[in-house]
């Protein structure tokens, strides 16, 4: 079965330190964490210039036996520099991780892919990788612009992160997800939801408050998991704020068994 990560919105309010524990205690094999806040100007999570908070992250790991598969910063925002990030790129080199998440914030596509072309450059020589979350209240609205991002960018170690929320709801089918190579896409991140989105929510409520177990919704999950490449890391990302009365360790392990049983099926189905 394909590797599996506990992505840190699942528990976005948790410690990072704890979402490590949790993802332990409920068997993935790997565990995503936001190591700065969206922007500069917030601080709520110093993950990033407090030392002793990276040390426990780095201790936590090391005693669950389990690995840093990506982090998550600032949204890229034209005022957000090279010199902005370098501090997030060495704790995320730091820790271990190979895959920083990144997200387009600028209008001007040839701007933005100028500077992430420049931020492959310098990330490379730790050997990570960057992977932009195609979002369609981002500036990286849609498969095919992310796609030209990635492909005018001509950085080997830039690609899509594909969110199954994200996907349909700018649109995107899972023909054209399938058309995309394997090279171009880094990991997917795997969610259910409403076919459509409610009347009441927008999309960025939606994506923090709407989303389901896989097999509890009505996303075509099967055909979207098809068109993947085969082998990839899975990422779940169910954060359900209906659970908050729950433990950190139980709200991941519900999302680990739902998401392991949906997978079981699936692969049962291929046969």
């Amino acid at each position: 079965m394909e590797p599996l990560t506990l992505g840190w919105l699942t528990l976005y309010d948790a410690p990072p330190a704890d979402v490590v524990t949790a993802a332990a205690s409920a068997n993935f094999e790997a565990v995503g964490l936001r190591i700065t806040d969206q922007s500069l100007d917030d601080d709520s999570i110093p993950i990033v210039g407090d030392n002793a908070a990276i040390r426990e992250i780095h201790r936590r790991l090391a005693y669950e036996g389990i690995y840093l598969s990506n982090t998550s910063i600032y949204h890229l925002t034209p005022e957000i520099t090279l010199e902005h990030l370098k501090p997030a790129i060495e704790v995320t080199a730091e820790l271990g991780a190979k895959t920083i998440v990144v997200t387009c914030m600028d209008p001007d596509e040839a701007r933005w892919t100028a500077f992430i072309a420049g931020c492959c450059e310098a990330v490379a020589q730790f050997d990570i990788t960057l992977a932009l979350e195609v979002v369609p209240y981002s500036e990286a609205k849609t498969l095919e612009q992310g796609l030209r991002i990635v492909k005018n960018a001509g950085a080997d170690n830039f690609g899509l992160l594909i969110d199954a929320l994200h996907v349909v709801r700018s649109g995107a089918s899972p023909d054209q997800l399938a058309k995309i190579a394997p090279e171009h896409i880094v990991f997917a991140q795997i969610c259910d939801a409403a076919a459509q989105k409610p009347a009441d929510l927008d999309l960025p409520t939606e994506a923090r408050t709407g989303r389901l177990y896989p097999g509890d919704g009505e996303l075509l999950l099967y055909a979207f998991l098809d068109a993947l490449p085969d082998e990839i890391e899975i990422e779940v990302e169910t954060p359900r704020t209906d659970q908050t009365d729950l433990s950190f360790n139980e709200r991941a392990q519900r999302a680990g068994n739902a998401t392991r049983d949906f997978l079981a099926e699936y692969h049962r189905l291929l046969k």
